[in-house]
């Protein structure tokens, strides 16, 4: 059985806190409590957790989950596969931006205004700088109700992060932007 990664967030919260109860790790954890249970019981046949006791109170006695040696190594593994998965997403989107913005400055776009979230317009700021696009990126906001408080004249188009054909034409009315003037980045 393949590993997953909420196996991997299970994997986490035991490494990372004493976690007493699988509603407690569930909660950690980010996965429901039936997930919890068939993990655990998978973990427990393969050797990546153990269970020791662990007094709360005199009286009454509590069950303490402990990744195992194999367990570590098991959430090393998983640690460094999802790293390098998203690695490679992070760079799939980072090449379609960038054949994005290639096809705009094929249009003799130059000074572009970006809409929609700050890490997204830095992304494409810097993709602009790393392969010497011939356009700039003048500025940017979150929202298109943001937007009409630019010049429309300050840029050559608008890329907006998320739109379709009827949101371009309502954020061009509220904006009072042409409508020739707003792309969508995907």
């Amino acid at each position: 059985m393949e590993l997953s990664e909420k196996d991997f967030q299970i994997l986490d919260a035991l490494d990372r806190q004493e976690i007493t109860t699988q509603r407690e790790l569930a909660e950690h954890a980010g996965v429901s409590l039936g997930q919890v249970n068939y993990v655990i019981k998978s973990f427990l046949e393969k050797g990546f957790v153990k269970i020791g006791n662990f007094r709360r109170s005199p009286r009454k006695i509590s069950y303490v989950y402990h990744l195992t040696p194999r367990g570590l190594e098991a959430k090393a593994a998983l640690a460094g596969r999802f790293v390098m998965s998203r690695l490679r997403e992070y760079h799939d989107v980072r090449d379609k931006l960038a054949e994005k913005l290639a096809a705009i400055q094929n249009e003799r776009y130059c000074r572009i205004f970006f809409v929609g979230p700050s890490v997204v317009g830095g992304l494409l700021d810097s993709i602009i700088k790393e392969r010497s696009l011939n356009m700039t990126l003048i500025g940017q906001c979150g929202d298109l109700k943001d937007l009409k408080n630019y010049r429309p004249e300050s840029f050559d188009i608008a890329i907006l992060f998320d739109g379709n054909g009827r949101k371009l034409k309502d954020a061009a009315r509220a904006a009072g932007v042409s409508l020739n003037k707003l792309f969508t980045l995907w």
